[in-house]
């Protein structure tokens, strides 16, 4: 991401070989790195980063696809499993090819992923879904 999220604070940033994520108070952003497979050992490790983060706190996941890199489809119907507290999941896309993939992600991935063509409509989304999650 070029340019911070607008009224929100980053906490922390981080860069790693799957590529960057960035931490907010509720929800983080993740720009996965060009050629990289996204698999459920990635998921894992970036479970390490959520849990010390957001602990047991409800939180938002926004993939930035900014990047062309593959992904286990099926690893989806784990999701809950490394990521337990995640209530909403948002996907930014730029072409048809990466709005294909979300559809197709979306038949292993039951609680459904939302397609968003800009980052800041898809962090809207994300902030609303966990602030009704919150006041339940």
């Amino acid at each position: 991401m070029s340019e911070p999220i607008k009224n929100d604070k980053l906490i922390k940033q981080y860069d790693l070989e799957m590529g960057k994520i960035f931490f907010y108070e509720n929800y983080l952003v993740i720009e996965v790195a060009e050629g990289i497979c996204f698999d459920y050992e990635k998921a894992k490790t970036l479970s390490l980063l959520t849990n010390l983060h957001f602990g047991d706190q409800p939180f938002g996941y926004v993939s930035h696809r900014i990047n062309s890199y593959s992904l286990e489809a099926t690893d989806y119907m784990k999701i809950k499993d490394v990521f337990p507290n995640m209530k909403a999941f948002a996907a930014v896309t730029y072409n048809e090819s990466q709005k294909t993939s979300i559809r197709i992600e979306n038949m292993f991935y039951q609680e459904g992923i939302v397609s968003f063509e800009n980052i800041e409509e898809a962090i809207k989304w994300v902030r609303e879904k966990i602030k009704n999650d919150s006041s339940v």
